[in-house]
């Protein structure tokens, strides 16, 4: 798997947005969660852009979304199970996971992850405005490897230019 391109996927304002009357995170912990959840948790428009970067490209993902903190790995399998984006739990990989450390911004939890198992791969970070912390100015926005999306708005068709540039392009190790 170590030559496939990387997408690093977070989730909130990027494929999961919280709207008001919609689902999050949360949600999923819930001892009886409404049965509309699975198919109205993750946005359908992002989750379409997501998969066909996937496809196209025969792209792994990592997880940096913050619900890391409540899910195991089998955790997110169910989730995208239960939701019909079983794609994504077929091409996690193998180091699934780039954790925030208490402290720490997601562009320091990134770059910890790409020096430990990064071996020249093209990648993009796929994060939102907000939670992308130290993303904004960063070597990885230097070498356009970054899509930040804007609060309640999601990955966006118009994103799919700089996925395609970044995960079709090499990339010098870690």
């Amino acid at each position: 798997m170590s030559n496939r391109p990387i997408i690093l996927l977070d989730f909130d304002d990027v494929v999961v947005l919280n709207q008001p009357g919609g689902f999050g995170g949360y949600d999923v912990l819930a001892p009886n969660p409404p049965p509309e959840l699975w198919s109205r948790l993750f946005h359908a428009p992002a989750t379409q852009v997501l998969v066909e970067a996937i496809s196209e490209h025969r792209a792994q993902l990592v997880l940096t979304t913050s619900w890391l903190r409540f899910l195991p790995r089998e955790g997110f399998e169910q989730l995208f199970a239960k939701t019909g984006l079983e794609v994504l739990a077929t091409n996690l990989h193998d180091a699934w996971e780039a954790p925030q450390n208490r402290g720490e911004t997601r562009a320091d939890a990134i770059s910890r992850w790409l020096a430990a198992h990064h071996k020249g791969e093209p990648y993009v970070i796929l994060d939102d405005e907000l939670s992308g912390t130290g993303l904004h100015g960063s070597v990885h926005e230097k070498c356009g490897r970054i899509v930040l999306c804007k609060e309640n708005v999601g990955l966006l068709r118009e994103h799919a230019a700089a996925i395609r540039s970044s995960l079709s392009r090499p990339c010098e190790p870690s």
